[in-house]
């Protein structure tokens, strides 16, 4: 069956004017379209809805029976159409991004500021969440879309492009290693790093992993004694505190002339990786998704890191 409100409407039509003429002016169609409506409609109920001689239309008792089903259909379908027209509206104005603490807390700061001048009736709405967790909400629809470091293709998933980021060694301001500013920014090469325990992530983060795997090439193994930590913001705390020496991502560096911490890039070789906006394949985004990523881009070119956009399945 394939009834359509406007199959309602027309039947309705007829019943309140009780002529098919002024039903087609009504409805703004020609009186023989109106008839083959009907006769469609009765076609698919398998029923006659009305009688009709040369000078009046009567119902039948299927029509009597269909009347307050026709009307109910009709006032809900009215009713529900602008509270579906304001909830589009939302959608199209709103954006929920999932990003990692470190990268929330580092760089949306920046871009919700800019976007609350360049994009005001933007709905920004920001989890800060761990990788696993953003990728699973942008799967299941929750998220629009989501922030980070996505090296492998992902189930479901397309993966635009950002930014390329570096890694930075990082250390308290007084400690032992005292990196001087031999120009800007500071560099400090891979075999040259200090032989002391450093707190890093865990051996099973992809990023920890690519960092333990460089300092091996380079003969700087990490001695026993090191501490672990689960997040990048614990790292920086840690090496702020003087525990120990670390290295993270560049985006993720404090900044700021009150920062306990001096950075160096790691050089010989620079080691450099991916960012990713992530969004689930096939499902339709918002229409602001592209004014967020362009916002965000210009924060990201502002602190100095390489931006592309290339789309990537």
């Amino acid at each position: 069956m394939n009834l359509s409100i406007r199959h309602f409407k027309a039947f309705l039509s007829v019943v309140h004017t009780r002529s098919f003429t002024r039903a087609a002016e009504q409805m703004h169609i020609s009186q023989p379209g109106l008839s083959l409506m009907m006769q469609d409609m009765e076609g698919q109920l398998a029923c006659r809805l009305f009688e009709r001689t040369t000078r009046s239309v009567h119902l039948t008792a299927a029509g009597q029976r269909l009347v307050p089903v026709a009307q109910h259909v009709v006032d809900e379908v009215e009713t529900i159409a602008p509270v579906l027209s304001q909830l589009s509206e939302e959608r199209r104005r709103t954006l929920r991004v999932g990003a990692t603490p470190i990268f929330s807390a580092s760089v949306m700061p920046h871009v919700y500021m800019k976007l609350r001048v360049a994009q005001p009736t933007l709905d920004l709405h920001v989890f800060d969440l761990p990788k696993p967790e953003v990728e699973r909400r942008v799967r299941s629809g929750e998220l629009d879309c989501g922030l980070g470091i996505f090296p492998r293709h992902v189930p479901e998933v397309s993966r635009r492009p950002l930014f390329e980021f570096d890694f930075l060694y990082l250390e308290c301001r007084n400690a032992p290693l005292r990196l001087k500013a031999q120009g800007r920014p500071r560099r400090i090469r891979w075999d040259d790093l200090p032989d002391v325990p450093f707190v890093e992530l865990h051996p099973t983060s992809e990023l920890q992993q690519l960092i333990d795997k460089r300092k091996a090439a380079s003969k700087r193994l990490r001695p026993e004694g090191g501490i672990r930590m689960n997040n990048l913001e614990s790292l920086i705390g840690m090496a702020a505190a003087g525990v120990g020496p670390t290295i993270i991502p560049s985006f993720a560096a404090p900044v700021g002339p009150d920062v306990p911490v001096v950075t160096a890039l790691l050089t010989d070789p620079v080691l450099s990786l991916g960012f990713h906006l992530i969004t689930k394949r096939g499902r339709e985004q918002p229409a602001v998704l592209e004014a967020f990523t362009g916002t965000l881009l210009e924060v990201i070119a502002e602190r100095g890191e390489r931006t592309y956009g290339t789309p990537e399945n």
